[in-house]
C-alpha cells in the first residue's frame, strides 16, 4: 500500500499533500491531487473586507503570487444596467451588474460605462466606489498564457 497523505514536514516545508490512488505521496510519479505547498492549488491565498473602497492592495500584507489570480468578490453598491433596443423595442434589465479589475497586486471595483462615458464603443469599465466590499484571492491564474501552460502546474 502506498503512502497517500502527508501532513507536516516533507523534509523542506510544512504542508498537506495527497497523492493519486496507488501513487506514493513521498515520491509521486503522477501529479498530486492536492499540494498545499504548490503556488497554483486553488486554495484561498488571502482576502479581506472594506466598508468603502475604490480598490485594495491585497499584496501589501501577503506579497504577490507572480501571476494575476482569480478573485471572488461581493459588495453592496453593484449597479443596474438597462438597455433598450429601438429596432425591436426590447428592454434588457440586469440587477447587481458589477465587475472587478484584478492585477498582480490589486483588486479594483469597476462598473459598466454609459455610452456618454465610453468613447471606445464597447462595454468598458469605469472606476466605482464599493461599499461592504468582501474579497478572496484564490491561488489560480486568471491570465491568458498562464492557464494553458502545463509546465506551470508541475
Amino acid at each position: 500500500m502506498a503512502n497517500r497523505i502527508l501532513l507536516g514536514n516533507d523534509g523542506s516545508t510544512y504542508g498537506l499533500k495527497v497523492s493519486q490512488p496507488g501513487d506514493n505521496v513521498l515520491s509521486p510519479s503522477e501529479p498530486l491531487i492536492f499540494d498545499s505547498t504548490s503556488v497554483r492549488t486553488g486554495m484561498v491565498f488571502g482576502g479581506g473586507s472594506q466598508s468603502s473602497t475604490t480598490g485594495v492592495n491585497w499584496s501589501s500584507t501577503k506579497g504577490t503570487l507572480g501571476f494575476i489570480p482569480v478573485v471572488v468578490s461581493i459588495d453592496d453598491r453593484a449597479g443596474t444596467i438597462e438597455n433598450y433596443r429601438h429596432s425591436n423595442q426590447e428592454t434588457e434589465y440586469q440587477e447587481r451588474a458589477d465587475m472587478i479589475e484584478t492585477t498582480t497586486t490589486h483588486v479594483n471595483p469597476i462598473g459598466f460605462a454609459t455610452s456618454a462615458e465610453n468613447t471606445s464603443g464597447g462595454m468598458a469599465g469605469v472606476g466605482r466606489t464599493a461599499t461592504n466590499f468582501k474579497f478572496q484571492v484564490i491561488k489560480l491564474p486568471c491570465q491568458y498564457g498562464k492557464m494553458n501552460d502545463s509546465g506551470l502546474w508541475s
